[in-house]
């Protein structure tokens, strides 16, 4: 997604390789915890993004951004910028804690980077449309493959959250909708030119996750690819 970004809505050109790198890698800090899933017996499901166990979650969050900072130091910034946007991050100790640690680290990057007040607005946008590309991302993964709005995840009932951000919108939601299980609709429109992704998912049989449990049948499934196009 973020290599179809029309250049005429990038800003600052040379960060193109570095923003691309963070929507691409900024996620690191799942490749572990979705290794091998774990069970929500509240929820009698396995655990989701939404609400897997803080401390695990939040170590491994630490985790990914220093793998990413080791890759490119402007990447690593962007990802610790998005996860401490979370705004329920400060209802938790341990998440205060990893706001205090990340603070540390944006201070440090910033004046690595030499990113002063003038540079703010660039770094925002950056922010934003790493914001923007995950929570498309996830309108791909949250939602069954050709649903209609109805039953769409109540997230993006009304389009992307926070997409009114972009001036070329005229600060207003970006839509989205399947047109079909393999093509979702994008208006309006900010990539390059159509293009295809693949959805890697897994589908587990609940009388096999009953009988050999949740990553016994994790294991045991295979990945299946679902082509989706963006298109306008």
């Amino acid at each position: 997604m973020a290599d179809h970004w029309l250049g005429v809505y990038f800003g600052d050109a040379s960060r193109r390789d570095d923003v691309t790198l963070a929507v691409y890698e900024h996620d690191r800090a799942w490749i572990p915890l979705d290794a091998e899933p774990l069970w929500n017996e509240q929820t009698q499901a396995p655990y989701s993004f939404l609400d897997f166990p803080p401390a695990p979650r939040l170590h491994h969050y630490e985790q990914g951004i220093t793998e990413l900072e080791n890759l490119s130091p402007y990447a690593g910034l962007l990802s610790s910028l998005h996860y401490t946007g979370f705004p329920e991050m400060a209802k938790l100790a341990a998440g205060r804690e990893f706001l205090q640690q990340e603070a540390g680290r944006q201070q440090r990057l910033r004046r690595q980077l030499g990113i002063n007040a003038s540079g703010q607005t660039t770094l925002d946008f950056h922010v934003q449309l790493l914001k923007f590309l995950d929570r498309l991302s996830l309108y791909l993964c949250m939602n069954e493959p050709g649903a209609d709005k109805e039953h769409e995840h109540p997230w993006y009932k009304g389009g992307i959250p926070f997409s009114d951000y972009f001036d070329f919108t005229d600060h207003q939601l970006i839509q989205t909708k399947w047109a079909s299980r393999t093509q979702v609709q994008v208006v309006p429109f900010p990539f390059d030119e159509a293009f295809c992704v693949t959805l890697p998912c897994k589908e587990l049989r609940k009388n096999e996750l009953a009988d050999v449990g949740l990553a016994e049948c994790f294991q045991r499934a295979p990945i299946q690819k679902l082509p989706v196009w963006i298109t306008e």
